[in-house]
Protein backbone atom coordinates (compact mmCIF):
# COMPACT_ATOMS: atom_id res chain seq x y z
CA UNK A 1 0.00 0.00 0.00
CA UNK A 2 2.82 2.39 0.77
CA UNK A 3 4.66 1.93 -2.51
CA UNK A 4 1.62 2.24 -4.29
CA UNK A 5 1.06 5.90 -2.50
CA UNK A 6 4.78 6.27 -3.23
CA UNK A 7 4.18 5.88 -7.02
CA UNK A 8 0.64 7.86 -7.19
CA UNK A 9 2.10 10.92 -5.89
CA UNK A 10 5.20 10.57 -7.75
CA UNK A 11 4.20 10.59 -10.69
CA UNK A 12 1.41 13.28 -10.30
CA UNK A 13 3.86 15.65 -8.58
CA UNK A 14 6.19 14.81 -12.11
CA UNK A 15 3.28 15.40 -14.15
CA UNK A 16 2.45 18.75 -12.57
CA UNK A 17 5.71 19.99 -12.75
CA UNK A 18 7.67 20.89 -15.56
CA UNK A 19 11.66 21.25 -15.13
CA UNK A 20 13.95 23.47 -17.12
CA UNK A 21 15.35 21.63 -20.74
CA UNK A 22 18.49 19.22 -19.81
CA UNK A 23 20.96 20.48 -22.70
CA UNK A 24 22.95 17.34 -24.46
CA UNK A 25 26.18 17.15 -22.68
CA UNK A 26 25.11 18.11 -19.00
CA UNK A 27 26.78 16.68 -16.30
CA UNK A 28 24.61 16.47 -13.00
CA UNK A 29 26.15 15.35 -9.80
CA UNK A 30 24.78 14.61 -6.38
CA UNK A 31 23.96 12.81 -3.17
CA UNK A 32 21.14 10.99 -1.89
CA UNK A 33 19.50 8.47 -0.15
CA UNK A 34 17.94 4.70 -1.12
CA UNK A 35 16.77 1.97 0.82
CA UNK A 36 20.32 0.74 -0.21
CA UNK A 37 21.99 3.68 2.27
CA UNK A 38 23.36 6.60 1.22
CA UNK A 39 23.89 7.39 -2.89
CA UNK A 40 26.38 9.32 -4.69
CA UNK A 41 24.96 9.87 -8.72
CA UNK A 42 26.18 11.12 -11.34
CA UNK A 43 24.25 11.77 -14.54
CA UNK A 44 25.12 13.12 -18.15
CA UNK A 45 22.99 14.15 -20.38
CA UNK A 46 22.98 12.59 -24.00
CA UNK A 47 19.77 14.75 -25.28
CA UNK A 48 16.94 16.95 -23.99
CA UNK A 49 15.01 13.68 -23.18
CA UNK A 50 17.66 11.13 -22.55
CA UNK A 51 19.73 10.74 -19.93
CA UNK A 52 22.39 8.55 -18.61
CA UNK A 53 23.00 7.84 -15.02
CA UNK A 54 25.26 6.21 -12.47
CA UNK A 55 24.58 5.15 -8.43
CA UNK A 56 27.17 3.87 -5.97
CA UNK A 57 24.90 2.82 -3.20
CA UNK A 58 26.09 1.93 0.76
CA UNK A 59 25.73 2.05 4.37
CA UNK A 60 27.35 0.84 7.40
CA UNK A 61 26.83 -2.54 8.42
CA UNK A 62 24.09 -3.47 11.41
CA UNK A 63 22.84 -6.39 13.25
CA UNK A 64 19.00 -6.93 13.17
CA UNK A 65 16.05 -10.20 13.05
CA UNK A 66 15.13 -10.25 9.38
CA UNK A 67 11.46 -11.88 8.85
CA UNK A 68 12.65 -13.95 5.53
CA UNK A 69 9.29 -15.68 5.01
CA UNK A 70 6.02 -16.69 6.96
CA UNK A 71 7.76 -19.61 9.77
CA UNK A 72 11.80 -17.70 8.86
CA UNK A 73 13.75 -15.75 10.44
CA UNK A 74 17.43 -14.65 10.14
CA UNK A 75 19.13 -13.00 13.42
CA UNK A 76 22.36 -11.51 12.22
CA UNK A 77 24.60 -8.64 10.44
CA UNK A 78 23.49 -6.98 7.29
CA UNK A 79 25.25 -5.19 4.56
CA UNK A 80 23.36 -3.44 1.97
CA UNK A 81 24.67 -2.00 -1.05
CA UNK A 82 25.11 -1.94 -4.86
CA UNK A 83 25.97 0.57 -7.66
CA UNK A 84 23.43 1.08 -10.60
CA UNK A 85 23.72 1.94 -13.86
CA UNK A 86 20.62 3.43 -15.74
CA UNK A 87 18.91 4.87 -18.61
CA UNK A 88 16.52 7.84 -17.95
CA UNK A 89 13.98 8.52 -20.47
CA UNK A 90 11.81 11.92 -20.44
CA UNK A 91 8.37 11.30 -22.26
CA UNK A 92 6.54 14.30 -22.07
CA UNK A 93 9.90 16.74 -22.19
CA UNK A 94 8.40 17.55 -17.77
CA UNK A 95 9.93 16.19 -14.47
CA UNK A 96 8.70 12.50 -15.14
CA UNK A 97 10.53 9.95 -16.02
CA UNK A 98 11.00 6.21 -16.63
CA UNK A 99 14.45 4.43 -16.21
CA UNK A 100 15.64 1.50 -17.07
CA UNK A 101 19.24 -0.46 -16.28
CA UNK A 102 21.13 -2.67 -14.32
CA UNK A 103 22.06 -3.47 -10.57
CA UNK A 104 24.64 -4.78 -9.32
CA UNK A 105 24.59 -5.87 -5.70
CA UNK A 106 26.89 -5.82 -2.91
CA UNK A 107 23.53 -6.70 -0.58
CA UNK A 108 23.78 -9.34 1.90
CA UNK A 109 22.30 -10.60 5.44
CA UNK A 110 24.21 -13.42 7.65
CA UNK A 111 23.49 -14.53 10.50
CA UNK A 112 21.69 -17.84 12.25
CA UNK A 113 18.59 -18.42 10.34
CA UNK A 114 15.64 -20.60 11.97
CA UNK A 115 13.49 -21.81 10.05
CA UNK A 116 10.57 -24.73 11.56
CA UNK A 117 12.35 -25.97 14.59
CA UNK A 118 15.62 -26.06 12.45
CA UNK A 119 18.43 -23.57 13.40
CA UNK A 120 21.81 -23.24 11.31
CA UNK A 121 24.36 -20.24 9.87
CA UNK A 122 23.53 -19.36 7.13
CA UNK A 123 22.92 -16.34 4.12
CA UNK A 124 20.53 -14.20 2.26
CA UNK A 125 21.27 -12.17 -0.58
CA UNK A 126 20.22 -11.48 -4.16
CA UNK A 127 19.78 -14.26 -6.60
CA UNK A 128 21.23 -12.62 -8.95
CA UNK A 129 24.13 -10.10 -8.12
CA UNK A 130 23.35 -8.18 -11.54
CA UNK A 131 19.99 -7.75 -12.25
CA UNK A 132 17.64 -5.90 -14.51
CA UNK A 133 16.39 -2.59 -12.78
CA UNK A 134 13.21 -0.45 -13.40
CA UNK A 135 11.67 2.27 -12.10
CA UNK A 136 9.77 5.59 -12.76
CA UNK A 137 10.18 9.13 -11.12
CA UNK A 138 11.16 13.20 -11.57
CA UNK A 139 13.80 15.20 -11.52
CA UNK A 140 12.93 18.87 -10.87
CA UNK A 141 14.83 22.15 -10.79
CA UNK A 142 14.35 24.02 -7.29
CA UNK A 143 17.16 26.73 -7.69
CA UNK A 144 19.50 27.77 -10.67
CA UNK A 145 21.47 24.94 -10.90
CA UNK A 146 19.80 22.45 -8.37
CA UNK A 147 17.49 19.78 -8.81
CA UNK A 148 15.63 17.06 -6.19
CA UNK A 149 14.99 14.14 -7.55
CA UNK A 150 13.08 10.85 -7.11
CA UNK A 151 12.40 6.90 -7.81
CA UNK A 152 10.20 4.13 -7.03
CA UNK A 153 10.69 0.91 -8.73
CA UNK A 154 12.18 -2.39 -8.79
CA UNK A 155 15.29 -4.92 -9.11
CA UNK A 156 14.01 -7.48 -10.76
CA UNK A 157 15.73 -10.69 -8.44
CA UNK A 158 14.30 -12.44 -6.02
CA UNK A 159 16.20 -13.75 -2.54
CA UNK A 160 18.35 -16.44 -2.06
CA UNK A 161 19.70 -18.31 1.13
CA UNK A 162 22.46 -20.57 1.31
CA UNK A 163 24.64 -22.40 4.06
CA UNK A 164 27.85 -23.74 4.37
CA UNK A 165 26.66 -26.64 6.46
CA UNK A 166 26.55 -30.11 4.86
CA UNK A 167 23.98 -31.51 7.20
CA UNK A 168 21.02 -32.94 4.76
CA UNK A 169 18.43 -31.17 6.76
CA UNK A 170 19.88 -28.46 6.47
CA UNK A 171 20.51 -28.40 2.83
CA UNK A 172 16.86 -29.42 2.51
CA UNK A 173 15.30 -26.53 4.25
CA UNK A 174 17.32 -24.39 2.38
CA UNK A 175 15.82 -25.73 -0.42
CA UNK A 176 12.24 -25.02 0.64
CA UNK A 177 12.66 -21.74 1.60
CA UNK A 178 14.77 -20.99 -1.83
CA UNK A 179 11.30 -22.32 -3.02
CA UNK A 180 9.19 -19.94 -1.09
CA UNK A 181 11.78 -16.50 -1.59
CA UNK A 182 11.64 -17.46 -5.35
CA UNK A 183 7.95 -16.82 -5.05
CA UNK A 184 8.71 -12.90 -4.55
CA UNK A 185 10.61 -12.33 -7.95
CA UNK A 186 11.19 -8.55 -7.36
CA UNK A 187 12.74 -6.27 -4.89
CA UNK A 188 11.92 -2.71 -4.22
CA UNK A 189 14.28 -0.07 -4.63
CA UNK A 190 13.48 3.84 -3.47
CA UNK A 191 15.64 6.95 -3.79
CA UNK A 192 15.94 10.19 -3.43
CA UNK A 193 18.69 12.70 -4.33
CA UNK A 194 19.69 16.37 -4.82
CA UNK A 195 21.97 17.43 -7.73
CA UNK A 196 24.08 20.14 -9.20
CA UNK A 197 24.24 20.44 -12.84
CA UNK A 198 27.05 22.50 -14.55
Amino acid sequence: MLLKALITSTVLTAIATTTAAQAAGDISVGVGTTNFGFSLEGEYTIAPQIGVRGMLMGAPSFEEEFELEENATLDGEAEFGGIALVGDYYPLSNAWRVSGGLFVSNTEISGLIEDDGISYEGKVEFANTVAPMITTGFSTEFAQGWSVSGDVGVIISSLEASSDSTDPVVQADVDELNDDLEDVPVFPFIGFAISYTY
